[in-house]
């Protein structure tokens, strides 16, 4: 294969598309979800009050990710109004549409691949709610909202790169995020945002969600820190690290209302039941119902329409001339999955260990993977060169940029402890300036100018030699314990 030639920028452009690639932040991807911003808050406006279910289609979207352009976009917005609801409008989630089927050939999931985005967007409002309402809230935190919307847009573009999949995967991640599990006890129900958090499908995405929050915010690599430990992502990251099995255990404990009134919904007799064992029947009905829930998803993705029908009726199907049973493989394939999900039957407690287990290992690799998102930071010392025509008012200006500058009364840590030559007079330990001191020889020693009849101009290295006296030379390179003294300095000193 012969010799590629790239001009600089060329090679500065896949430079920096490989590096946005390795820290999880595509090129291009950031600048799409300000447009896909830009295009939601200009649709909904089109919403009618009251209604419930409004659909949009763009045909020129050109959301451009890394080499790839979504050039067709569909928005549903969804407005529902919750009973007894008396607050503001609100976006309760988004989501991104991804079309999949099961290759038997592969029997694997495959991905559909196109370029069109499908967006949902869920609103909670009260009664008599406006258009306003719902571009109000999308505005409230301009940032934060583009960073969902490049999250999502995130998710699109992972599955048109990923064309197969383990169907379990997915089925993993919707049992979490679209089963609507809601235990009533507080401590479970962030056991179960923190499941859904940790997902791989939500990992891929995190870096892209921040990476757009730190560049909105014009984030420099100073305020790097600061920005990344606050940002509620990494927050909840932190959260998440920290949540053990002990933490959780003695959360149910002091949670016991919540727990018994969970108990008794379903249909529990618990007035013999000690605490103890009503944790660990609370426990058991959270592994039930998320195991259920996990092979229902399965199944919802898994098999044909006519093979979910055969299912149903099982042989009968065939007599009214409907479903179609699973191949073997298929069936395999599921068997497969179905032991892997209810592995923990009877033993219930060890899955909350060994999830509790995943949590830390999984954040603390997130936010490392995260913190590298430092990298997109541009190089502020390509910034430098700036002509400053008004000094009080560029003071001004850069106080409110980065913040009022401290005044210092000692040197850093880093500086304090480098070691510098010192000057010749502050070793002479007097000031050798003055006209009735210039031929004064310290402690009664001697002064020699080493190789020089007469002192040139530079500067010149005064040391104390074994004999008592001070050696002054143009070189010091051979010589220890040498210091600067100036040229002027030095003929004062000497009465020259």
């Amino acid at each position: 294969m012969g010799k590629i030639i790239l001009t600089e920028k060329q090679f500065n452009l896949l430079t920096k598309s490989l590096m946005n690639e390795a820290v999880g932040v595509p090129e291009k991807i950031l600048d799409s979800g300000k447009k896909l911003y830009e295009i939601v808050i200009d649709k909904i406006k089109e919403i009618k009050p009251g209604s419930k279910t409004t659909e949009f289609f763009v045909g020129d979207a050109n959301l451009e990710v890394a080499n790839v352009v979504f050039d067709k976009l569909n928005i549903t917005v969804e407005v529902t109004k919750l009973d007894g609801y008396t607050g503001p409008a609100q976006v309760a989630s988004m989501g991104m549409g991804n079309h999949f089927n099961f290759d038997e050939g592969i029997m694997m999931q495959v991905n559909k691949k196109d370029q069109t985005v499908d967006l949902h967007l869920n609103f909670i409002t009260s009664d008599n709610w406006t258009t306003n309402d719902l571009i109000n809230d999308l505005k409230k935190d301009e940032i934060h909202t583009i960073s969902i919307l490049s999250h999502e847009l995130m998710h699109k573009y992972n599955r048109h790169n990923i064309p197969y999949e383990l169907m379990g995967n997915t089925a993993d991640y919707q049992a979490y995020a679209s089963s609507g599990l809601n235990f009533g006890v507080p401590v479970l129900n962030n056991f179960m945002r923190y499941s859904y958090f940790i997902q791989v499908m939500e990992n891929l995405v995190r870096p892209t969600e921040i990476a757009s929050r730190m560049t909105q915010k014009g984030i420099t690599r100073d305020q790097f820190y600061d920005f990344m430990v606050n940002d509620p992502t990494y927050v909840e990251l932190k959260k998440i690290r920290e949540f053990s099995f002990e933490y959780l255990i003695s959360q149910l404990k002091k949670e016991m209302d919540a727990v018994d009134a969970l108990l008794k919904y379903a249909g529990a007799e618990i007035e013999t039941m000690s605490d103890q064992e009503k944790i660990k029947e609370v426990l058991k009905l959270v592994y039930i119902n998320l195991t259920n829930s996990k092979k229902e998803m399965f199944d919802k993705f898994f098999f044909t329409a006519e093979e979910m029908v055969f299912n149903m009726f099982g042989p009968l199907a065939r007599l009214i001339g409907q479903g179609k049973e699973a191949s073997e493989g298929k069936q395999k394939i599921r068997n497969k999955y179905l032991k892997y999900v209810i592995k923990y039957k009877d033993r219930e407690i060890d899955f909350f260990k060994d999830e509790c287990e995943k949590f830390n290992y999984v954040a603390t690799n997130l936010m490392k993977r995260i913190s590298k998102i430092y990298s997109l930071i541009p190089d502020e010392k390509e910034l430098t060169n700036e002509s400053i025509l008004n000094w009080d008012l560029h003071q001004e200006l850069m106080e409110k940029k980065y913040g009022k500058r401290k005044i210092q009364t000692d040197y850093i840590d880093e500086l304090k402890n480098i070691q510098t030559p010192k000057n010749g007079l502050n070793l002479l330990e007097k000031d050798y300036t003055k006209d009735e001191d210039k031929k004064e020889l310290p402690s009664g020693g001697k002064v020699t100018i080493s190789d020089h009849n007469s002192i040139p101009d530079g500067r010149y290295y005064f040391w104390k030699d074994r004999s008592g006296g001070y050696q002054v030379s143009k070189s010091h390179q051979a010589r220890d314990n040498s210091y600067s003294i100036g040229e002027r300095t030095l003929k004062k000193y000497l009465g020259i």
